[in-house]
C-alpha cells in the first residue's frame, strides 16, 4: 500500500519505537546525515578557506530552494529555526505608532510572544481573534470572509500560521492574501509545517502574500537547524535586520559574491564566523526530494495520514478536522478526552509497547493528540499504533 523508504532512513532510525511526531522535528534520510558529518569534518581542514568560500555555496543553495518553491533566489533568506525568520520579518516591519497587529488564538507560543515583544517595545496594539471558527464545517471562501470581517481601520499586519500545529487546519492561502491587499493590510505567515508537506509556490500561488517564514527540518526532511523566510520583492525596500553586520552597511567584498549584486539579499545574510555544515545538508535533501519525487512524497505522506484517519474513524474516533474539509492538512489532531485513561511519559503513550511517540501541542481548550506519520513510517508501524490507542476507546 505504500512505498517502501526504509532503507533511506534505516542508518539512523531508531526503530524500537514508533515516531508519530515528525511535526516536531522530521527525520532526514541517511545521506543527509552523511552530507552533514563529511562536511564538518571538511571546514575543519582549512576554515579560512572554507569560510570564504561559504558565501558563493549559499547563494547555490538559495538558487536551489528558489526553484523547488518557485521563488526568485533573491527573495529569500536562510535561518536556522522558524522563528528565527519570523523574528527579522516581524521586527524590522515598519509599523506606526499605536497601528493594529492582528493574530489569532490558535498561533505557536514562540511566535505570539514575537508579536508581544514587537506590540510592548514599539507602542503596538496586539489583537487575537477568536478563529475557533475553522472548527466548523466551513469552504475555504466562508474561512477567508471570516477573516476579513475582523480587519479594523487600525489593523495594518496579519500574523497568521499556514498550518496551525495545534489542529492541523491549513488556510487558503491564496485567497486570503488577495483580500487582505484589497483592505491595504500586510499578511505575515508563519509556514512552518507548510514545506514539504505540501507544494509551495512563491511567484505563481502565493504572489500576494506579503511575508512568509517556513522550516527545512520538519517535513521537508533537511537538517535540523534549517529554515528561510521569503519577502514578496514589493516590500523588501522596507525591511532591515535589527542589528549590524558585515552585510548591512558598508560596501560588500568580492568574496561575496551574487550576493552582491542583491542589495535586500545581501542584507539578509548572516556573514558571521560560523560553520554552515547543516546548510549545506540541504544539498543532499534536495537530491533526495529530486529522486523520488516531489509529488510522490506529498502523495506518500497523506496516505499515511489517511491511513491512520481511517483507522481511529472505524473505532469512531473524530480527527479537529477531517481530510474531507476544503481547510485540512497531513496533520492529525484528536482531543484527548476521546481516549479514556490515556496518558503520556513526556510524548510517549504510556506503557505502549513498542513505544508509540506523538505530538502534544499547546493550544488552548482541550488537550490534543497530534499524529504526524512520515514517509519512513511503514503499514506495520501504523497498524501497532492503531493497536494501541484502540486500548483507549
Amino acid at each position: 500500500m505504500f512505498q517502501d523508504f526504509s532503507t533511506d532512513f534505516k542508518k539512523y532510525k531508531d526503530t524500537s519505537f514508533v515516531n508519530l511526531n515528525n511535526g516536531t522535528l522530521g527525520l532526514c534520510p541517511s545521506a543527509v546525515i552523511d552530507q552533514q558529518k563529511r562536511e564538518l569534518e571538511l571546514f575543519e581542514l582549512n576554515t579560512s578557506y572554507s569560510l570564504g568560500a561559504s558565501w558563493s555555496r549559499l547563494w547555490s543553495l538559495q538558487q536551489q530552494l528558489a526553484a523547488f518553491f518557485n521563488a526568485d533566489p533573491q527573495d529569500l533568506f536562510l535561518r536556522p529555526n522558524v522563528t528565527l525568520a519570523l523574528n527579522e520579518i516581524v521586527m524590522g516591519l515598519p509599523l506606526p505608532k499605536g497601528s493594529e497587529i492582528l493574530t489569532t488564538n490558535f498561533e505557536y507560543g514562540a511566535v505570539v510572544n514575537i508579536l508581544k515583544f514587537k506590540a510592548r517595545n514599539e507602542q503596538l496594539n496586539l489583537r487575537f481573534m477568536n478563529a475557533d471558527f475553522l472548527y466548523s464545517d466551513i469552504s475555504a471562501d466562508e474561512a477567508v470572509a471570516n477573516f476579513a470581517k475582523e480587519i479594523s481601520e487600525q489593523t495594518r499586519v496579519l500574523v497568521v500560521s499556514h498550518v496551525f500545529t495545534g489542529n492541523g487546519i491549513q488556510l487558503p492561502l491564496a485567497k486570503l492574501a488577495k483580500e487582505l491587499r484589497k483592505k491595504n493590510v500586510w499578511l505575515v505567515v508563519d509556514g512552518a509545517h507548510a514545506p514539504g508537506l505540501f507544494n509551495l509556490d512563491f511567484n505563481k500561488d502565493l504572489q500576494d502574500v506579503d511575508f512568509y517564514a517556513g522550516n527545512l527540518h520538519k517535513w521537508f526532511m533537511g537538517p535540523k537547524g534549517t529554515a528561510f523566510g521569503w519577502v514578496n520583492p514589493a516590500l523588501q525596500s522596507q525591511l532591515f535586520p535589527r542589528y549590524g553586520s558585515w552585510t548591512t552597511e558598508a560596501e560588500l567584498a568580492p568574496v561575496m559574491g551574487e550576493f552582491r549584486n542583491h542589495p535586500f539579499a545581501a542584507r539578509m545574510l548572516w556573514s558571521h564566523s560560523q560553520n554552515f555544515s547543516s546548510y549545506y545538508g540541504l544539498e543532499s535533501t534536495l537530491a533526495f526530494w529530486s529522486r523520488s519525487g516531489k509529488n510522490q512524497i506529498f502523495a506518500e505522506i497523506q496516505k499515511r495520514r489517511n491511513y491512520l484517519e481511517d483507522g481511529l474513524n472505524r473505532l469512531q474516533i473524530k480527527p479537529l478536522k477531517s481530510r474531507h474539509s476544503e481547510i485540512a492538512s497531513s496533520l492529525l489532531c484528536y482531543k484527548i478526552e476521546d481516549f479514556k485513561g490515556l496518558h503520556f511519559d513526556d510524548l510517549i503513550v504510556r506503557d505502549s509497547n513498542p513505544r508509540i511517540q506523538v505530538g502534544l501541542p499547546r493550544v488552548p481548550g482541550s488537550p490534543v493528540m497530534r499524529l504526524t506519520p512520515h514517509i519512513h513510517n511503514s503499514q506495520a508501524e501504523l497498524d501497532t499504533a492503531l493497536l494501541t490507542l484502540a486500548k483507549f476507546v
